[in-house]
């Protein structure tokens, strides 16, 4: 790479020998020392070298020039070059010609002639000094304001994303609020009916209200455990622990909490899984997520329909299916699932309610664990809702 240019003009070739000898004696290792003995030449000297990209710290500039004097000459080389630092060496330069130098061409110094050479070498030195700082300084400012910009932007997408995040969660507690109202209306009111009209029911009436006093308040308590465990997903409370995991024995032991709610509905309830299916998960998670997506099929499939469960590999994932032949989804429902935004939810076969929590908290544990879900169905054909996980530790 070209060294930086010192320049010094001066019309008197003894003095432009003298200025050169001394200078590369001090700066010649790091810095080319050049001279001009006509300020035009010099001018358009420093068009070339600013042209080619080479740094131009210090121009050492005579005051009395025949064509154009110092002055002018140093404001010229500023406009072409507003970083460098210039130094006036003459023995006739009036106060206004250094004046105009300072005001107008970055004068860093004047030197009378006869000149001290220690005092050359030393101002020369600390002119180069404050060049570079001028252009790390302004570097750094540079720096700042892109930073300071980026940031600004920054913490505006987030508070927009805060802003639309706290929306969305409070829609969707004003809905889980409206739903949860539902059971507990159920509760209080066929109990307040029982407890004022006890004796004018027979028992298979009362057996009917107790009936529904218990739906009521096992889709409650259903409610009230996703929401529990969505909101402790949130806050971080719930601690992600991965670790290989046997998929056979989690869907073996769901499958036997759900073994009431199937015969209940006369439906077949299918563990398909094989013995050897793996997966490298957080086993609680992915409990969470079976346990939910079975329940949802036989909430919408009808008596003597079939739920099952079972897997496939590709490569280093493994895909679950829950499979259905119940009601299915229609084609423009199938988008509103796994949103938080949008209250989609619809009664279940024997009247089960539900708020597409459940879903919700599906979607965040598996792609907590590096997955990914989806759901293909058909409305009146039933529904295969998939997730995937890694077999092993990515």
């Amino acid at each position: 790479m070209p060294k930086p240019v010192i320049l010094s003009v001066d019309d008197e070739f003894i003095i432009l020998d003298a200025l050169k000898d001394q200078l590369d004696n001090e700066f010649s290792v790091s810095y080319q020392i050049e001279t001009s003995e006509e300020g035009a030449d010099a001018v358009e000297f420093c068009e070339e070298l600013i042209e080619d990209g080479i740094d131009i710290p210090v121009v050492i500039v005579d005051y009395i020039m025949p064509g154009m004097k110092g002055d002018e000459l140093l404001e010229k080389i500023h406009k072409i070059s507003p970083e460098t630092l210039t130094i006036l060496l003459t023995g006739q330069a009036n106060l206004e010609g250094v004046t105009r130098a300072i005001n107008f061409a970055n004068l860093y110094r004047y030197i009378a002639k006869p000149w001290d050479q220690d005092d050359l070498i030393l101002t020369v030195k600390e002119a180069i000094k404050s060049f570079y700082s001028a252009r790390e300084i302004e570097q750094k400012n540079k720096e700042l304001t892109e930073l300071n910009a980026s940031l600004e932007d920054k913490v505006k997408q987030r508070t927009q994303q805060l802003s639309e995040l706290n929306a969305t969660k409070d829609k969707f507690f004003s809905i889980i609020a409206h739903d949860l109202k539902n059971p507990f209306n159920a509760l209080m009111g066929f109990s307040s009916l029982l407890i004022d009209s006890f004796d004018d029911y027979n028992d298979e009436e009362k057996l009917d209200l107790i009936q529904t006093m218990s739906d009521a308040s096992e889709n409650a308590y259903k409610l009230l455990q996703n929401l529990l465990e969505w909101s402790r997903s949130q806050t971080g409370s719930i601690k992600w622990n991965p670790d290989t995991i046997k998929l056979d024995q989690i869907s073996k032991d769901t499958f036997a909490l759900l073994e009431n709610a199937a015969l209940n509905k006369k439906i077949s309830l299918q563990n398909l899984v094989p013995k050897n299916a793996k997966a490298y998960a957080d086993g609680n998670m992915i409990t969470t997520v079976i346990r939910n997506l079975l329940s949802n099929s036989l909430k919408y499939t009808l008596s003597g329909g079939e739920v099952k469960l079972y897997s496939s590999v590709n490569d280093n994932e493994i895909e679950l299916t829950v499979e259905d032949n119940g009601v299915g989804i229609r084609k423009e429902d199938i988008h509103k699932l796994f949103r938080i935004d949008i209250n989609f939810s619809t009664n279940g076969t024997n009247s089960e309610t539900g708020t597409g929590l459940g879903l919700i908290l599906c979607k965040e544990f598996v792609e907590k664990n590096g997955g990914k879900i989806w759901v293909e169905s058909e409305q009146g054909i039933g529904s295969k809702f998939k997730f995937t996980l890694p077999i092993t530790k990515n």
